[in-house]
């Protein structure tokens, strides 16, 4: 691992592969901090070197001084889940595999991103390459897993990520600078904007890439490396602040480029990044079936590039989007009225994915469209248990007990919710009505006349 001022997140990340290796190799490139102490007292060996704005420089150095048979490359912002340790010892025994790939919960906000990447490999079978968003590159055949790894460093405090943002812009145009046709840093400079919404910045870099990269191999000036699928990826990203602009017309308009394009080259099957995007754009369109017609298309497609994850090398932003297209899938169809399906895809989409907090609120409304308000209860408690309802849900618990005549169970939810909202004046009755309800008539009269402003 390289490192630099990581003292907050590196003890977690270290007791996390401590029983998984038999070295930690860290290269610290200029830590002021207690970074190398804490590195040191988990027996890491700590080499220093200088930093050269060159992520890949630095992860090489790491792999130089490396000493086992396999690597495990890790940075400070993650964690190993303990579950998956004999996972790993067992899938390193494996003497077809030069490489393993694994997948990464990266944390955002209040939501799980999942996302699969090559962190595992056989020492002198790979290197890194490009100084920012650097990609390893391997020898041989890979073997796909589902070994967990926590990525954290998408979910600190604002002034931290504000910083690294900058960092990352930074360096992205320098590599842009060194080299206008590289696809790869265009791409990733498209994707740093829009991850901060920064969308109109994304909608300008990627129009100015894609006005100097071509897909034909016939035009391309000479020495240059455009990359086909890279080509993609930044119509993609370009397409996705279009969509977050709510421009869904130039939005579709460059994902169909896109797959022309590409089915014109040959290359198959479809992009299954522009086929999400697509069916997330005819649904904030409100073509609730093209929607659906497009999200079985993603899930589809999504069988096929698991099943070829060990040859396919491609870097894949939505293979962990299963949740995600079931829930769309659950909202179009409650948005037809067709009520028990879209229960049926919401409560599939929580089974892949039980932190996604908007898919319970859709199912909520969808069971309260039937009058199931049992179920609209179970649901959000569940979310409670889960450790992700914000005050909506906990206003909304305090609602449904009050409509079955539950008011022992509804006042402290509601209590609850006034402590942070003591201005929600309909809160206030409904609380007061709880209390009258229960016989407190006192504390009743007393909400009702807050409520009434007196």
């Amino acid at each position: 691992m390289i490192v630099k001022n990581e003292e907050e997140l590196l003890p977690n990340c270290l007791q996390s592969i401590k029983n998984a290796v038999d070295e930690i190799i860290v290269v610290d490139t200029g830590s002021t901090d207690n970074t190398i102490t804490i590195a040191k007292n988990f027996g890491a060996k700590v080499y220093n070197h200088l930093w050269n704005d060159s992520f890949s420089e630095a992860r090489n150095h790491c792999l130089h001084y490396a000493s086992g048979d396999w690597i495990l490359q890790i940075d400070a912002d993650e964690e190993l889940e303990q579950a998956d340790i004999p996972k790993l010892q067992h899938a390193i025994k494996n003497p077809e595999y030069n490489a393993i790939i694994i997948a990464i919960h990266s944390i955002i906000k209040d939501n799980v991103h999942k996302f699969y990447n090559t962190r595992v490999f056989r020492r002198g079978k790979g290197f890194y390459k490009d100084i920012i968003h650097e990609q390893i590159i391997t020898e041989g055949v890979r073997l796909p897993t589902e070994i967990r790894l926590y990525h954290h460093g998408y979910n600190l405090d604002e002034k931290k990520m504000q910083i690294k943002w900058q960092r990352t812009t930074r360096l992205l145009k320098k590599q842009i600078e060194q080299n206008k046709f590289d696809s790869f840093s265009w791409f990733n400079l498209v994707r740093n904007y829009r991850t901060q919404d920064l969308f109109y910045d994304g909608i300008n870099a990627g129009e100015k890439a894609l006005a100097i990269i071509t897909p034909d191999p016939c035009l391309k000036p000479t020495g240059t490396s455009v990359n086909l699928h890279h080509y993609a990826m930044i119509m993609y990203e370009t397409a996705n602040c279009y969509l977050h602009n709510e421009d869904f017309a130039k939005a579709k308009e460059l994902c169909h480029t896109a797959l022309s394009r590409l089915e014109e080259l040959g290359i198959t099957p479809e992009n299954i990044d522009i086929i999400f995007t697509l069916a997330c754009i005819y649904l904030k369109e409100g073509c609730y079936r093209k929607a659906i017609n497009y999200f079985n298309r993603f899930l589809s497609l999504r069988e096929w590039y698991l099943e070829n994850m060990h040859t396919n090398p491609l870097m894949i932003d939505t293979l962990g989007y299963d949740y995600a297209a079931y829930h769309g899938m659950g909202y179009c169809y409650g948005n037809l009225g067709q009520w028990e399906t879209a229960i049926s895809h919401l409560q599939k989409a929580i089974s892949y994915n039980p932190k996604y907090l908007t898919a319970y609120k859709n199912l909520v409304s969808c069971y309260s469209n039937v009058n199931n308000r049992v179920e609209a209860t179970e649901t959000l408690l569940r979310t409670v248990s889960e450790g992700i309802a914000d005050d909506d849900v906990i206003l909304k618990l305090g609602e449904l007990y009050i409509q079955q005549e539950a008011y022992e169970k509804a006042t402290p939810y509601l209590e609850e919710y006034l402590k942070k909202h003591p201005e929600d004046r309909s809160a206030l009755l409904k609380l007061a009505q709880s209390y009258e309800q229960l016989g407190h008539l006192g504390a009743a009269l007393v909400g009702y006349r807050s409520a009434l402003g007196k």
